[in-house]
């Protein structure tokens, strides 16, 4: 909860009386038992709520990382700081019912607690009061850069770094031409294929923390002339096909038109049984014959007795 600097000045017009310093930039007021989220540089004020009438004491503590005192105000001595740890000297004062520690810095992140003590006449009662609170600093906006681009290469790089802030995380977002968010990228780096990107399109760089947000110029990925080095693959996938395609079909045409030429008459001539006699050499084969001993196996035509096949012209 922000709280007015207007006030906060009538408030602390005494400040040099009671060890408090004016509030330098915006003021935060802390909330107990929640998380309170502080820009560095701020001022932070811890309410006190003390309940009766009774004096009482204050000390105001860090618990968590390291636990140790940083003051120790008295009700009945308002004048004077009993107790203020080293590293808080001119950072941390006290003014009805507010701890203020100033100039806040991301060190001073943890879990603080307030203690109020009541000195009564019979019974001494106390109060506990808990605060965590996280400092940040803000982020600075974006920075980007491109690396390569769709005219020699495949792939687009974007990078996106941020010089100052804490706790912070990157995202890309991906903005048609007419401002429409379409996809966010979780990441710092960002590869964008050229070859799968369908539209002209614009990104951005956006880092973020619980206190403050930035983002980066606007980056126009040129898709102009682009080239496809894996493309070729793919174009050379489509032509093979397309070659043994042409090829077989050619090998069909080439068979056909010699078949047409030549026609059955072609097969016929290769087909068609010989018409030769065979004479034997042997003089004794009529003997044999009649024996039933086989002829002599070397038995060959006559060069006279064989017949030329016929070729017939269409």
């Amino acid at each position: 909860m922000k709280y007015s600097n207007s006030l906060i000045v009538d408030i602390f017009r005494f400040s040099t009386v009671f060890h408090l310093f004016v509030p330098c930039g915006e003021t935060l007021f802390a909330t107990p038992n929640t998380v309170t989220n502080a820009t560095s540089e701020e001022v932070v004020l811890f309410p006190i709520q003390y309940n009766g009438t009774d004096p009482y004491d204050v000390t105001f503590r860090l618990k968590f990382p390291v636990p140790f005192k940083i003051l120790t105000w008295k009700s009945n001595h308002p004048e004077r700081l009993h107790i203020v740890h080293p590293l808080y000297q001119h950072r941390v004062g006290i003014y009805e019912g507010f701890v203020m520690l100033n100039d806040v810095h991301v060190n001073d992140t943890g879990e603080y607690e307030i203690h109020i003590d009541y000195y009564g006449t019979e019974l001494k009662n106390r109060d506990q009061i808990t605060f965590k609170m996280h400092v940040f600093e803000p982020v600075s906006q974006p920075e980007t850069a491109i690396l390569g681009n769709c005219a020699s290469s495949p792939n687009i790089t974007l990078n996106c770094s941020v010089s100052k802030g804490t706790n912070f995380k990157i995202h890309w977002e991906k903005v048609s031409i007419s401002g429409v968010l379409k996809e966010t990228y979780d990441k710092t780096v960002l590869v964008i294929d050229c070859v799968t990107e369908e539209e002209q399109s614009v990104y951005r760089c956006i880092a973020e923390n619980p206190i403050s947000n930035a983002t980066s110029d606007l980056v126009k990925v040129d898709l102009s002339n682009r080239t496809n080095p894996t493309g070729k693959r793919k174009y050379f996938m489509v032509l093979i096909p397309v070659v043994m395609t042409v090829l077989t079909l050619t090998i069909v045409c080439l068979y056909q038109r010699c078949y047409s030429l030549s026609g059955p008459h072609f097969l016929e001539a290769w087909t068609a049984p010989s018409s030769m006699t065979f004479q034997s050499t042997s003089e004794h084969e009529d003997v044999g014959a009649s024996e039933g001993i086989p002829s002599h196996p070397s038995l060959v035509p006559s060069p006279t007795q064989i017949q030329s096949p016929q070729w017939k012209h269409i």
